[in-house]
């Protein structure tokens, strides 16, 4: 399994890399900028781009979000996670190195939010995953798999906020503590909601030893 996951970054990462798309990904217009999508289409994102805290207990974490979940982010993000549509991938990916540039983000490793190995398979590729993947070949920082998901957890969709935050609290864990000694990690995710998964990951990373964990996503829902 470990060995086809990294053939398929790979071979995804080329795709991305020489792709010869000349059109807007979103309405495929040919008056498309470097950055894969028209002008018209870009002016109608919802850009969040700044910081805000994740509170729990007596517990602050910073979290920042380059666009609001709505329309053609929430599109696009879909079309990564569910179609493996990697040009949106790429698109996403250089909205978060904008986020970034622009907040001067301190950190020495990155990371993201895992999946478990039965929705690893099911779906082919862990989207936080090649996100991440992007943004370390970008500014040339290591990439770590540093967290696990222990356990299969209910849909989120259709629960309240104490449930949400009841449903995650206990299944993720780190796999090896000691390389995050004196570690400033950037956790990468596509969307926060309630911000329960962001917290309970970066909370364990933490408790682990990490110096500092900034949570950096494309979307933030308006929940």
């Amino acid at each position: 399994m470990g060995n086809e996951f990294i053939r398929f970054i790979k071979q995804s990462l080329l795709s991305v890399i020489y792709s010869t798309n000349e059109n807007c990904i979103v309405c495929n217009s040919d008056n498309v900028n470097e950055k894969l999508v028209c002008s018209k289409c870009f002016s109608k994102i919802e850009f969040y781009n700044k910081s805000f805290t994740i509170k729990k207990d007596d517990s602050k974490l910073q979290c920042l979000s380059a666009a609001y979940y709505s329309t053609i982010i929430a599109d696009l993000i879909k079309r990564l996670k569910y179609k493996s549509d990697f040009l949106a991938g790429e698109f996403l990916a250089s909205l978060l190195i904008d986020l970034i540039n622009t907040n001067r983000i301190e950190y020495n490793l990155i990371s993201y939010i895992p999946m478990t190995a039965k929705a690893l398979r099911k779906r082919g590729f862990n989207q936080s995953k090649f996100l991440a993947s992007l943004i370390s070949e970008h500014f040339e920082v290591k990439t770590e798999e540093i967290l696990i998901k222990s356990s299969e957890t209910k849909d989120q969709i259709g629960l309240n906020d104490e449930n949400r935050w009841e449903n995650l609290s206990s299944c993720f864990k780190v796999k090896n503590k000691s390389i995050l000694t004196n570690k400033r990690i950037l956790l990468i995710d596509d969307v926060i909601t309630t911000g329960a998964t962001s917290y309970y990951c970066a909370n364990e990373l933490m408790n682990k030893g990490a110096e500092k964990v900034t949570i950096l996503t494309i979307a933030k829902s308006r929940l």
